[in-house]
């Protein structure tokens, strides 16, 4: 077990007795007639109060964030149940009842992020840093009719702020001691003229980082991000309004927050991938968790996001009509050292470019009438184009182990991708009653893309090699197909012969559609008291991977001879879920608490799924069907002025219910109990069962309490304070569910206390000062097993604890 566990002193636990939530408010969060604050959401495009909604759904205001310093949606997992968000070597992942997409640029994510009604469904938009928020919203379980792009896991809602009709402005400054993080923000906004407004907003952020690697004696990952923004706000007339924002993210690391955790022999009485470097005369390494790595190269990420997004909106007959036009673009570069150790062995160069537009148009009824409606249509196209590169120098280790083939070459990958979708959606709400409502929802969605790999063998000058002999040394090294590798080099009457289905250039074509409907039923059970039920449905397009070294089962080597899909690594199908949820939404005590409790299941039909493949490659597939199910329980108390606690509660069972074809971790490969498949014929399963496991990220409960506290010292000043606290329980964070990722339960406290003024304010955060060592992530090593024969692992570790000075100025 690789997480400590300490206990919640005892002082804190009687401090904050049973109280947390998923809801947020600022410190002061009650009305002047002494009940709990009204949240307003957008989840289902009207505004709403938060105990309105029929669906299981979290708010964060802007302040809330503010104040808690969550700058990202890593720092916002710690404050709300059933999400999870990790980065890997080269990827990002969010899960939300431990549903999400795995590593791969050719996934679309599960969690659809949407950013002022805009789609981010990359893996790299993930990192898209918060400022200057509005709310941030979480909606879990499939959002098929209103949000609906691939959102089969849930939603993230997000708002920025927008323009003000008075002039005001405000800048922020913090300073984290222990990692020498600086971040300012800044913003100015109010009228420009009587029906002009415009805010602007920017950020910079700059730290050392919190690992120390030891081969360079420089801290890592060493971070800067810029952002900038401006919102345009034009009302010309009563009834028509224009808002248009350009928002422009540029962040910049150099490192990674990664180093190797467990290397052992896989044999016994061999040499672990530290000694067998020694013996090879190349800089070792240690596999201790100490936030300290060793890595040679320099290794960097510069990533760029630009956002240009115009929502118009109409109000005639007491209807609605909004357009929301969308232009999304992001690029970055990137050198991974992903062999994780100070030796030169993989140095990984990726890039990738994607370009997207959209365009929805909503028409909403007015509320109040016997039928309540919104209809709609979307559309959506985008270019992507993905590259990487690993250039194997002369003086690599792997020429010194039986594989100087290679020697100045490189594995070129090229993937192109494409896709034009369309939907039309609509949902309307029956008051059957004072008390009774029925809500029907349906969406279409059709769906085409396309897309081409090819992966090339390259010499020192960049043109392609077409050596059998280099081609099959890749092959066993890395396990990767290329076009180098399109003759049987096998010993045999076959030797020499070309290979059926073999190389590495495909291209494909996918044409999807589905229909998925909804049903909502609600009984205002008293005034203060909504009970619902729902039934819903949802759907992920398939696609097509780029991260896959192999294209199939590759000819040459199975023992069935060609393989029967010569795609299969290469495209994967559609996801499809079937939702059912009942709740109770209901305010207690005249409105100074809140009590909401959900109770729902997903049955999740080919789930799409990314595992390592043992060398340096990432396979995708389906998982048959997987079994989500569980209970959330939320809300808030107002204990006294000033005084309000919060409490989340969630329970999670999750099981793959049939998923024979999951690719096997290196405790598993010769384990005849759980394998399924020797694919090559060397004896060891590549292909092992995972019917009956959890998946990865899937803590049985995870328990969020907090107090917010706020009191006047003196007539101009105030005392405000908060205090979170997470508890996770124990969960695997391996990508191949290996028995290493297996981490116990652990507990995240943050507190802050301030002073404020009118127009000043200046305080302390702290975050996870019981200083936890959490890993988010762990994957075998590439290349250990298949090179070394070891059985290494690396793991990316959260920060550990920081307390940070702010200051804010208003004017």
């Amino acid at each position: 077990m690789l997480s400590k566990t300490p206990l919640i002193p005892k002082k804190l636990a009687i401090a904050v007795g049973i109280l947390s939530s998923q809801a947020f408010m600022q410190a002061n969060a009650q009305s002047p007639d002494g009940r709990l604050e009204e949240i307003i959401v957008t989840s289902q495009k009207r505004a709403q109060s938060l105990q309105d909604v029929p669906i299981s759904v979290a708010a964060v205001t802007g302040d809330k964030l503010a104040d808690a310093g969550i700058e990202n949606l890593d720092d916002l997992t710690s404050y709300l149940p059933n999400i999870h968000f990790t980065e890997s070597g080269i990827s990002t992942q969010v899960r939300i009842r431990g549903i999400g997409s795995d590593n791969s640029q050719g996934f679309e994510q599960s969690v659809g992020m949407y950013i002022d009604g805009i789609y981010y469904g990359r893996a790299q938009l993930f990192r898209t840093p918060m400022m200057d928020m509005e709310r941030v919203e979480l909606l879990r379980g499939p959002q098929s009719i209103l949000f609906g792009k691939n959102s089969i896991a849930g939603a993230l809602n997000l708002a920025t702020a927008k323009p003000t009709d008075e002039f005001e402005g405000k800048v922020s400054v913090s300073h984290e001691f222990e990692h020498n993080q600086d971040e300012v923000n800044a913003v100015i906004s109010g009228p420009l003229t009587e029906n002009l407004r415009a805010r602007v907003a920017v950020r910079t952020y700059e730290e050392d980082g919190y690992f120390f690697n030891t081969f360079k004696e420089v801290d890592e990952a060493d971070t800067e991000e810029q952002a900038a923004r401006i919102t345009l706000d034009w009302t010309p007339t009563d009834t028509l309004a224009f808002t248009l924002k350009a928002e422009k993210n540029e962040f910049e690391t150099k490192g990674r927050p990664i180093e190797v955790i467990s290397d052992v022999p896989q044999t016994a009485g061999g040499a672990t991938f530290a000694q067998t470097l020694g013996l090879l005369s190349a800089p070792v390494f240690d596999s201790n968790l100490n936030y300290q790595r060793q890595a040679d190269a320099n290794e960097f990420s510069d990533n760029e996001i630009t956002n240009i997004t115009l929502t118009t909106s109409y109000e005639f007959n007491d209807h609605t009509l909004t357009f929301v036009t969308g232009k999304l673009s992001f690029d970055y570069t990137e050198l991974c050292d992903c062999d994780f150790t100070s030796a030169e062995i993989l140095n990984l160069e990726l890039f990738e470019d994607y370009d997207q537009f959209s365009q929805e148009i909503r028409i909403t009824s007015p509320l109040g009438e016997t039928f309540e409606w919104i209809g709609g249509l979307f559309y959506q196209d985008y270019d992507q184009t993905f590259r990487d590169n690993s250039f194997t120098s002369g003086d690599n280790l792997l020429t010194r182990v039986g594989l100087s083939a290679i020697a100045n070459t490189s594995a070129d990958r090229r993937f192109e991708q494409s896709s034009e979708a369309w939907a039309v959606f609509g949902q309307v709400t029956w008051n059957i009653s004072d008390s009774l409502r029925a809500t029907f929802g349906a969406r279409y969605t059709q769906e085409d893309k396309e897309a081409s790999k090819v992966l090339d063998i390259l010499d020192i000058n960049g043109q392609p090699v077409n050596d059998p002999v280099i081609g099959f040394t890749y092959l066993s090294a890395f396990v990767l197909e290329s076009e180098a590798a399109t003759v049987d080099f096998t010993p045999g009457a076959n030797f020499g012969q070309p290979l059926q289905n073999s190389g590495h250039n495909i291209s494909a074509e996918r044409d999807e559609s589905a229909f998925t409907p909804l049903v909502i039923v609600e009984y205002d059970f008293t005034p203060d008291t909504l009970l619902y039920a729902s039934f819903t449905t949802g759907f992920k397009a398939g696609g097509f991977d780029p991260r896959s070294n192999s294209v199939g089962d590759f000819a040459s080597s199975s023992p069935a001879g060609p393989e029967q899909n010569p795609t299969r690594n290469f495209e994967f199908e559609e996801e499809t879920a079937v939702a059912a949820e009942i709740g109770i939404k209901t305010s207690l005590a005249d409105g100074r608490g809140e009590l909401n409790v959900s109770l729902y299941r997903t049955d999740y039909e080919d789930l799409q799924i990314s595992q390592f493949d043992g060398g340096a490659g990432f396979n995708v597939g389906n998982a048959g069907e997987t079994r989500v199910q569980g209970i959330e329980v939320d809300g808030r108390w107002l204990l006294t002025d000033g005084l309000t606690g919060r409490y989340g509660i969630s329970f999670l069972d999750f099981e793959y219910t049939d998923f024979p074809n999951g690719n096997c971790n290196l405790t598993q490969i010769n384990d005849a109990s759980v394998g399924t498949a020797d694919l090559d014929g060397d004896g060891d399963f590549e292909l092992c069962n995972y019917t009956g496991r959890r998946g990865v990220y899937t803590p049985e409960y995870t328990v969020n309490l907090g107090l917010d506290y706020f009191t006047p010292i003196t007539d101009s000043i105030d005392f405000v304070s908060f205090i979170d606290v997470q508890q996770v329980d124990g969960h695997n964070v391996h990508v191949n569910l290996d028995p290493i990722g297996e981490i116990d339960s652990y507990t995240l406290l943050s507190l802050r206390v301030g002073l404020e003024g009118e127009k000043w304010s200046v305080g302390v955060l702290g975050k996870n000062l019981l200083d936890e060592e959490v890993l988010s992530y762990a994957a075998d090593l590439p290349l250990s097993a298949s090179n070394f024969n070891t059985s290494s692992q690396y793991a990316i570790v959260r920060r550990p604890a920081t307390v940070a000075l702010e200051a804010t100025l208003k004017f």
